[in-house]
């Protein structure tokens, strides 16, 4: 495209710049998919906003190829547009992250030797507020047991329900929609362990349902950080600023009874037993203290131009005498070029 040199250029709103060590990132929040880009362009947007494509050609003379190879790749990837000098320029993002609710997700993980109540569990979740619930199960269940779990939810404020349990015969997909069907809260199911013919994705508007071969036996094999689990989500960005996007708000019981963080997580708050109150972990400030552990302030992380739209996991980092230690299972190299 032929560049009219009187213009400005100004970046969508939802368009947010994220530097990292060697490369940046423009994340498309509202079409929650992004583009890495060079530092030196990052540069130019961020410090060079305010000038004509005229004067941003002379600032950069020795580079216009360059400038022009940037400007029509911003322009063909709908990133931004061109306008000119008096034009109103799009009204900012408020990057203040809020929500009503002192909790809000929360992971249950269960076996066949668990014992707490999951039933009351969910509705002490209810009572505090909790919208988002994932209810993970090692061992093979029934699928009338699961549906009698599922139907637990019903008349609560859950809003979103994730499950993940071993495959059988009973967990073929109709079953599943069927489950679905009579419970619109369940947006997400994972069911491991298949046979490698039944492995597949269904992926509607209503539900998301995964069939993988991966035997999944315990919250050890959570933690993965990787590019394929990376999306530039408008509330999980807000939320990175300011605090950690995976364990923030978020009570989680594991298979064995103990209120934590997160399943993954060595320290206990107690067992949930019919005396427990999950309000009181949540109360504690020490609970809530690694709720405000950001991305900017973890080793690597803060290298990192993917960092916010990442669920950084601390339950498995390099150095467990630090809270700020880098991911032990983060499959992203930020250093290199």
């Amino acid at each position: 495209m032929r560049l009219n040199r009187n213009k400005y250029f100004a970046l969508f709103p939802c368009c947010k710049i994220v530097d990292g060590k060697n490369k940046s990132a423009i994340y498309d929040l509202q079409r929650e998919t992004y583009v890495l880009i060079p530092l030196s362009l990052s540069y130019i947007l961020r410090h060079d906003k305010h000038m004509s494509l005229d004067e941003i050609f002379k600032k950069y003379s020795e580079n216009e190829d360059t400038i022009e190879g940037y400007m029509n790749f911003l322009y063909e990837k709908d990133l931004g547009s061109f306008f000119d000098k008096d034009e109103v320029i799009f009204k900012e993002l408020n990057l203040k992250f809020q929500t009503p609710h002192l909790i809000t997700n929360a992971i249950f993980d269960y076996d066949g030797n668990s014992s707490y109540d999951l039933h009351r569990g969910i509705k002490q979740l209810h009572n505090i507020g909790c919208e988002n619930l994932e209810i993970r199960f090692y061992d093979n269940i029934k699928l009338d047991y699961l549906s009698s779990v599922v139907a637990y939810t019903k008349g609560t404020c859950i809003r979103d329900l994730e499950l993940l349990f071993p495959y059988s015969e009973e967990m073929r997909i109709d079953n599943i929609l069927q489950l679905r069907y009579s419970n619109p809260r369940i947006r997400k199911v994972t069911i491991s362990s298949c046979p490698q013919k039944e492995e597949n994705i269904y992926d509607s508007t209503e539900i998301y349902i995964i069939y993988t071969t991966e035997r999944i036996t315990s919250e050890e094999q959570c933690g993965v950080v990787s590019p394929w689990y990376m999306l530039p989500k408008t509330e999980l960005y807000l939320e990175s600023l300011t605090y950690n996007n995976c364990l923030n708000q978020k009570i989680s019981i594991d298979r064995f009874g103990n209120i934590k963080n997160c399943p993954s997580m060595v320290k206990s708050y107690g067992l949930f037993d019919k005396h427990s109150q999950l309000l009181d972990v949540i109360n504690n400030p020490e609970f809530q203290k690694i709720w405000h552990i950001r991305k900017d302030d973890i080793k690597q992380c803060k290298d990192c131009e993917l960092r916010y739209m990442c669920q950084d996991c601390r339950a498995y980092v390099k150095d467990n005498n630090d809270p700020l230690s880098t991911p032990s299972k983060c499959a992203y190299n930020p250093y290199l070029e």
